[in-house]
Order: C-alpha cells, then sequence, then structure tokens
C-alpha cells in the first residue's frame, strides 16, 4: 500500500518541533556556571587574608587544598561571578567549625611533629570534636616543646569534647583514665593502690553508708563496687552502659574490715 504523503501542516508542525529541539540544545549548552576551583586560585590571597590565616604561613598548595572543598561550597553552582567578600561572609557564618576544618585539614598535610609554632598552636585551640583520637599526639609534642600553657588548652578542650573521666590521670592531670586503669591522653597506667586513694575509698564508702545502708551491706558482702561519676555502685545496682565509664574495685583485707566496723557500730564514724 503506497504510503500516504503528508500535508502541508504536518511538515510545518515537524519542522517547528524540530526548531524548538535545536533551540533547546542552543540553550542547554550556552549554561555555564562558574569554575569554583579557578575562582579560588584568583580569589586564595583575599580568603586567606579574610579567614585570618595568612600566620600559618602555608605555601599556596597548601593552602589551596586546605581550603578547596569548603570554598566550592560556599560558591554554590551559579552562574555569576560571586564577589570574594560574599564568599568569605559565606565561610565565617559559623567561624568556629571553619577553623576546626582547617586545623583537621592542617593535621592531614603536615605532620604534627613539624608544625612551626604558629601551626601546631593553632591545631591545639582548634582541636574539638577530633580531641580524643589527637590528644595523644598533641600532648606528647606541647611536653615536649615545653609548652605548658597549651597543655592547660589541651585539657580544657578534652573536658568539652572528650572521653572524660571521673578519676584524673595522676601523671598528665586529665580526667582520661579509662576503666583498665589506662591513660587515654598520655598511656599512663594507674594502679589500684592509686585509684583508691584518689577516691578516698573508705571515707567515700563511708558517705555511702549513710545513703543506703543495705547497699553498703551489700559491697561489703561481696567485697566489690563499682564507681562512676555518680559515685559507688553495690553490684546489683549496676547496670553496664557504653555512655557510663564504671570502675570496678575490689576491697582488700584491711580495708573491709574498717567497713565491717563501721556497719557494726554506725555511731563509730
Amino acid at each position: 500500500m503506497p504510503r500516504k504523503k503528508k500535508t502541508d501542516e504536518e511538515n510545518k508542525k515537524e519542522s517547528s518541533n524540530e526548531e524548538g529541539k535545536t533551540k533547546r540544545k542552543k540553550t542547554q549548552k550556552k549554561e555555564k556556571f562558574v569554575d569554583a576551583e579557578a575562582l579560588l586560585d584568583e580569589y586564595l590571597d583575599e580568603v586567606v587574608l579574610g579567614l585570618g590565616i595568612s600566620f600559618l604561613k602555608l605555601k599556596p598548595e597548601e593552602y589551596k587544598e586546605i581550603l578547596k572543598e569548603p570554598f566550592v561550597a560556599a560558591v554554590g553552582q551559579v552562574k555569576t561571578k560571586p564577589k570574594s567578600k560574599t564568599i568569605i561572609n559565606r565561610l565565617t557564618a559559623n567561624r568556629d567549625a571553619m577553623m576546626e576544618y582547617i586545623a583537621m585539614r592542617l593535621v592531614r598535610i603536615i605532620d604534627i611533629e613539624k608544625m612551626n609554632c604558629e601551626q601546631f598552636e593553632f591545631v591545639v585551640y582548634n582541636t574539638k570534636k577530633a580531641i580524643v583520637d589527637l590528644a595523644p599526639k598533641l600532648y606528647r609534642e606541647a611536653l615536649k616543646r615545653n609548652r605548658k600553657d597549651l597543655i592547660d588548652v589541651l585539657r580544657y578542650n578534652w573536658n568539652l569534647y572528650g572521653i572524660v573521666s571521673p578519676i584524673v590521670c595522676p601523671k598528665c592531670g586529665f580526667s582520661s583514665i579509662m576503666p583498665d586503669l589506662s591513660c587515654k591522653v598520655c598511656e599512663y597506667v594507674m594502679s589500684m593502690k592509686e585509684l583508691k586513694s584518689q577516691i578516698n575509698v573508705i571515707q567515700t564508702l563511708k558517705d555511702y553508708y549513710s545513703l543506703d545502708p543495705e547497699g553498703f551491706k551489700e559491697i561489703l558482702t561481696t567485697g566489690y563496687f563499682y564507681y562512676t561519676a555518680e559515685g559507688p555502685i553495690p553490684p546489683s545496682k549496676f547496670r553496664p552502659s557504653p555512655q557510663v565509664l564504671a570502675f570496678e574495685i575490689v576491697l582488700n583485707k584491711d580495708e573491709k574490715k574498717t567497713l565491717s566496723s563501721i556497719y557494726s557500730n554506725p555511731h563509730a564514724q
């Protein structure tokens, strides 16, 4: 059967559709977004000054490596070139987070031991969420450089962002003794004797007796208890939790004897 010839109207429609497609393709081709990485090259000096990090004295390549990701995010997918001031304002909208990010990137590209004084100070002051991982290295380096002031800063940040223990390390002074009696910061291993001395075990249990005589009796009978930031806990009341640092403390003969006299004669306290 012979094919039916297209009418003039149909030909016009097809021609119009083709023209529309061509125009759309041309429009799509014309859409060009700002190259954020190229813009970083252009604005690098201004951004470094705007962020106040020129004192780090890094090479241009190092600054670019550190700033690339947040800079690209701050520029976004735009067709019009933003001003440097606009980008800097976006980067400093949450200045603390930005400084922390820069500090963590700095640790990746320069070994802590090889940092100059300014770089090391910057990292110490701005190590927050990563304090648990970085505290041991930063503490050792601060100790090596005889920077007691920076150790104080680390200790402060540990108390805010670290794994805060109810037991203070007798060596480094951080609240960083773990239930296995090792220090998370300086790796010192505490003795049970030191632990008992720090919590003043006899007085602590005397005080506990006045609050919970039955719990005290259980501790005396079993010969051990758990110690947390909340104080002593008898075994039957202890509920393990990943969020709670608990220290198992076993009483020796002398301690039991002293505590037994308290239980048998409460007025002797």
